[in-house]
């Protein structure tokens, strides 16, 4: 047995496939039963991100101070990219991009070495710096409300922090409960400033003396009465009141009781963010699953959970506010529905041509035991059920029956020749299984490049790919051993009849025919005879065909360019309607574009006849031995056979101006049932204050009938909000957003922008730019030009520099002679300030024990004091003498501005640009008109523009992307060589692959959806099935001839046995994807264009296929017999009987 005949070994022997194929379906039954559901597949990005906290520190010195240290030293560790880092107040963050194929945990442990290296060489003061990996599942699934009415704030938010925290964290595929809102519980040393100064006293000497009084510590061991005891020193407060009471050295001998300057209380701590929904503070907790986990089931065992708490917590109550679960099960939902759906309708479609129940049957039979097994191999390479292995199934579900449809026709076209379905299963398969071998090859040739893609995007698309080669393979096998065994046993012959005729068949074989003539240039050449060739008539040959495909090329794009560059569309539509969205100015932009189309066609083909007629004049010049030349060369040009490939030429070069007219947009927008905005204050703005904007931006959504819910963060300066929008809303997210992103901007003192699902790179809005310098000023002032140069660009809204705002500062300058006189050093006056004025950081801090937990004893002045300048000017400071001076003495306190925070780009300054979209405007041209600014062309010295973010990762997928393309042709070229062992006839299936994309591109347009990813997706199938229809037609063709049959009738008739299966499985195949194209549940974002595309694609392409692969056949065969000999004599030493001739034995001699 040999793979060719391994049908025939089947049908022989079907106990075995049966075997086989139940246990692969009991396999996939229970993988997929087992499998995990999630929104994206979780990717362990080569990125390893360190954060280090500073309070109260400005960003100016966490810059100089952290920053710097930190990436000095990381950029010393083996196979660092870049470094973005950011300093703002408080905190200090640096993301290191290491190169693809990086061991992470390794590079994390590097990076820790590295950080741990310099700890010495950081400031005091600084928390413990955090060293991790960036990954997909780090992001919330979920935000919940906490509301207890018998709890006061500070018991709801230990309750979160401690009772539902270890509930929630048990549950299998939680990783992280983050509680948002709420206060945390502190005993608070309030001072009196007016005490401190006459006692002397400062904060930080109070601080270090409650540190060392106020404590548990171990005493060693005693023995006593002949026993070992652990030896205790108690010293820990048992209440608030206690700790007033201790007794605080002051120097000289003296004490002073806690209370006679402080007021001690057990309270909570300074708050610095609220939550708040429909008005009213709330205490919220976010869901974080871990990596490998199930978004659906995490988030489903969460809320079971949380019901349990409420029944055993009379009063609590937990309210959802915002998830992206929901969406997430929606899209499962709907991919599953899209993907049965789609099956049925290319079951239908096999009825509908075959009109035999049995047959159909059998074909049907195909899916679920190519579907069904495709999740165990999903599961043994570890995917999950995510957007993309669902978009994988999505695109083959009218792919999977294709090879078991050319099975089951070519064996019922058997059965009507008179043959038992048994013997016909076993003929046919092994007449056509090396076609649907290579056929099925030719997908996998296309899919496999893009799912081994090296990088982010491959561990992205590695899902997607290697899924669509799974399931495709798996349709091969039960090609090549169910459906023949199963017709062999089931199928009814009925005798000998008519197949695959009728009066549509009838047509195609006339217009097949047509298309094959050359009669009209044999009868010119008849008349003309065969003039003599010089061998300098060859190259001029050369160049006539090569001005012959140049000219109408410029003729056509010339055009076309001229036409785009008028914007007709965009100015007849906005003429209609200036919503974007209407539906009679969508039509009138599809109808113009198409019409421009055609007036570059026409170009083209104006362009063609001017240059026949100029060569002809020029051929003249040549003298008459030429021209007769030419002209009996020239009657090619009455060759049908060169007409169909002028067809695919004007096929080519609509396609790409086609391309040409889309709009590009790199990643679909997703119409989402939720939205996020930013709201950013003017720096040094309260909490209060912004609370009062973010109640504001509340309201307006509140008023809106889109929004369900609208959940409210907010911090000093800045707040989120995340917004949950009904099901049954007229508007799409990006509608939504769009217009009411006018009435947010007329909000005073507050810049609120609504996040991008994008991405948008370092803005979060959806066009981001990154320019990077050494210099600042130049930097600021090359990114005031670029926003000035935006703001002409139409359809780019609100360009502005982020993070542009200074904030004010109180600067404290010490009187250097004074402060060193009295020993009053600057490391001193900032510890002594930041104490009094935010309290000691946690791990410095003094604590006070509890039976369960430590809580932080926090010295500090009230805020009351703190808004007091003349407060500050009086601080205490300790001297070297142990007594203390007000901090004027010793120093200068002034008002001045510093940055809200720095950006950094590899050990360089950066800013960030970002803007918003208008209505009906692409990303992807929004990006190009930028990048042709005159700023953008010509950057000041010292200053760049390096790829950043999202823009970064898109420019690294489309290169690989075209790897991937460029290997998957090539792997298509490699499979056709080996199944027509030659070498030219492949080049006509590899040309049939450029008109693909055509009609699918005709269709956009139509609808007018832009180029983004899943349109290259589906050009990429588009690629495989116009690759496997060609093959079916020159593979039977090349058969024919090989039996003895003449190239014309072999072709014709390769036509008439082809045409039904190519016809059948296209149609099926276009059955499949309209429920994807449609998508009437969940959203359409990605399968839509997709499914646009390859339902365009398939129909234009199959019928440029049928009339022009034959005809280009035909015409490279006769090339091929006359081009091969050729070159055989003349560069080969092989000749025909080689192999036979006996060589004679050597002859003998005898030993001497």
């Amino acid at each position: 047995m040999n793979f060719r005949n391994i049908s025939a070994w089947s049908i022989r022997n079907p106990v075995i496939p049966i075997v086989l194929f139940t246990g692969l379906l009991l396999a996939g039954i229970m993988s997929f039963m087992g499998m995990k559901v999630q929104d994206n597949p979780d990717i362990e990005f080569p990125m390893v991100i360190v954060t280090i906290a500073q309070p109260g520190a400005a960003p100016t010195e966490i810059e100089s101070q952290i920053t710097q240290k930190v990436e000095a030293a990381i950029q010393n560790v083996e196979g660092v990219e870049n470094i973005n880092s950011t300093a703002r107040e408080g905190s200090t963050e640096s993301m290191v991009n290491f190169e693809i194929g990086t061991d992470v945990a390794q590079a994390v442990n590097e990076v820790k070495a590295a950080v741990d290296q310099i700890r010495g060489e950081l400031p005091d003061g600084i928390l413990e710096p955090r060293v991790f990996r960036a990954q997909t599942s780090s992001e919330p699934i979920g935000f919940f409300a906490v509301s207890g009415p018998d709890m006061t704030l500070e018991q709801l938010s230990y309750f979160i922090d401690d009772t539902l925290s270890k509930r929630l964290l048990g549950i299998e595929g939680v990783a992280e409960i983050g509680r948002g809102g709420g206060v945390s519980r502190e005993i608070l040393v309030i001072l009196d400033p007016a005490r401190m100064q006459s006692l002397g006293v400062t904060a930080s000497q109070l601080n270090a003396q409650l540190r060392q009084i106020n404590t548990d510590a171990a005493g060693g061991i005693a023995e006593i009465a002949g026993s070992r005891q652990s030896v205790r020193v108690l010293g820990n407060a048992e209440t608030a009141y206690q700790l007033s009471q201790i007794q605080i050295p002051i120097g000289g001998g003296r004490t002073v009781q806690l209370d006679d300057f402080a007021t001690v209380r057990d309270s909570f701590g300074e708050v610095t963010s609220i939550g708040k929904i429909d008005g009213r503070q709330v205490v919220t907790f976010s869901l974080t699953r871990a990596r490998g986990a199930s978004d659906v089931s995490v988030y489903d065992l969460v809320t079971a959970e949380l019901e349990k708490i409420e029944e055993e917590n009379p009063g609590i109550e937990f309210t959802p506010l915002f998830t992206s679960v929901e969406y997430t099960r929606a899209q499962y939902d709907s991919s599953i529905a899209a993907m049965v759906e789609g099956a049925l309708l290319a079951v239908v479609v096999v009825f509908f041509f075959l009109r035999d129940w049995r047959a159909t049957l059998i074909a049907a039979l195909a899916i679920p035991l190519s579907a069904i097994p495709t999740f165990w191999f999903m599961d043994l390479m570890g995917f999950t059920l995510n957007s993309l292995s669902l978009l994988a199934l999505g695109l083959v579900a009218g792919v999977l029956v294709d090879d078991a449809i050319v099975e089951i026709e070519n064996i019922v076209r058997h059965m009507r020749m008179g043959k038992s379905a048994y013997q016909a299963s076993i003929d046919a398969a092994d007449e056509i299984g090396l076609a649907v071998v290579a056929t099925t090859f030719s997908i996998v040739a296309v899919f496999l490049p893009v799912g081994l893609m090296p990088g982010v995007s491959g561990q992205f698309f590695k899902n997607f790919g290697l899924t669509v080669v799974a399931s495709v393979l798996m349709s091969l096998a039960v090609a090549r051993m169910i459906t023949p065994m199963v017709a062999a046993y089931f199928l009814k012959a009925k005798g000998e009849a008519a197949h695959g005729e009728g009066p549509m068949m009838d047509r195609y074989i006339r217009l097949l025919r047509w298309t094959l003539d050359r009669s009209e240039m044999d009868r010119l050449r008849d008349g003309l005879g065969h003039p003599r060739t010089r061998w300098w008539y060859l190259p001029l040959l050369l160049v006539f065909g090569l001005f012959l495909l140049a000219l109408p090329a410029a003729g056509f794009f010339w055009s076309f360019s001229s036409l785009q560059a008028l914007q007709l569309p965009d100015t007849i539509a906005r003429g209609i309607s200036a919503d974007p969205t209407n539906i009679l100015a969508q039509a009138a932009k599809s109808i113009v574009t198409l019409l421009q189309l055609v007036v570059a066609t026409v170009a083209a083909y104006l362009s063609l006849l001017a240059a026949i007629w100029l060569w002809r004049l020029v051929s003249r010049l040549f003298g008459a031995g030429y021209r007769d030349w030419h002209r009996y060369r020239e009657t090619r040009l009455r060759d049908h056979r060169v007409w169909m490939l002028g067809t695919g030429y004007a096929a080519l070069l609509l396609t790409v101006g086609g391309f040409m007219s889309l709009p590009t947009q790199f990643f679909p927008e997703v119409n989402s049932d939720f939205s996020r905005l930013r709201i950013e204050m003017q720096p040094g703005t309260t909490l209060a204050q912004t609370e009062a904007v973010a109640d504001r931006v509340a309201a307006i959504f509140n008023d809106r009938p889109e929004v369900e819910a609208a959940l409210q963060r907010v911090n000093e300066g800045n707040a989120r909000m995340f917004l949950t929008l009904k099901k049954d809303r007229e508007l799409t997210q990006q509608q939504f957003e769009r217009e009411l992103t006018p009435k947010l901007q007329e909000i005073p003192d507050a810049r609120v922008t609504f996040l991008s699902n994008q991405g948008g790179g370092g803005t979060g809005r959806p066009i981001s730019v990154m320019l990077s310098g050494s210099d600042p000023e130049a930097l600021n002032r090359a990114a005031s030009t670029l926003v000035e140069q935006m703001s002409g660009i139409r359809g780019i809204v609100a360009p502005r520099i982020e993070a542009d705002l200074r904030r004010p500062e109180l600067v404290i300058r010490p009187r250097e002679d004074l402060a060193a006189s009295l020993g009053v050093t600057t490391a001193a006056l900032s510890q002594t300030i930041r104490i009094a004025t935010l309290g000691d950081i946690d791990q410095n801090a003094a604590k006070f024990s509890l039976s369960d937990r430590q809580v932080p004893i926090r010295v500090r002045l009230s805020e009351t004091s703190r808004r007091d300048l003349s407060t500050i000017r009086n601080l205490p400071v300790p001297t070297a003498s142990g007594g203390s001076v007000p901090l004027s003495r010793v120093a200068e306190i002034g008002f001045g501005s510093g940055p809200t925070q720095i950006q950094r780009y590899n050990q360089s300054r950066r800013v960030f640009v970002g803007a918003d979209l208008a209505p009906g405007v692409a990303q992807g041209d929004a990006m190009t008109a930028i990048q042709a600014l005159p700023i953008m062309k010509n950057l000041p010295a010292g200053v760049s523009n390096a790829p950043f973010g999202d823009q970064e990762w898109q420019a690294e997928m489309i290169d690989a992307f075209m790897v991937a393309l460029l290997a998957g042709v090539l792997l298509v070229f490699a499979v056709l060589v080996l199944l027509y062992h030659r070498f030219v006839s492949p080049l006509v299936n590899m040309s049939s692959l450029f008109l693909a994309p055509l009609g699918g591109i005709l269709l956009l347009i139509v609808f007018n959806q832009p180029l983004s990813m899943p349109v290259f997706i589906g050009v990429l199938m588009l690629f495989g099935i116009v690759a496997k229809n060609s093959i079916l037609l020159i593979d039977f063709a090349i058969e024919e001839m090989a039996a003895g049959v003449r190239k014309y009738d072999a072709i014709v008739d390769a036509g008439h046995k082809r045409a039904q299966p190519i016809v059948m499985t296209t149609v099926a195949m276009t059955a499949g994807m309209i429920p994807t194209a449609i998508s009437l549940s969940g959203d359409a974002a990605w399968r839509a264009p997709m499914g646009t595309v390859v339902i365009g694609g398939l129909i234009l392409s199959t019928l440029l296929t049928l009339l022009i692969v034959p005809a280009g056949f035909s015409l490279a065969d006769g090339l091929e017999k006359r081009l091969g000999p050729w070159l055989r004599t003349r560069m080969l030493t092989y000749r025909p009987g080689d192999e036979n001739e006996v060589t004679p034995p050597r002859q003998a001699y005898p030993a001497e």
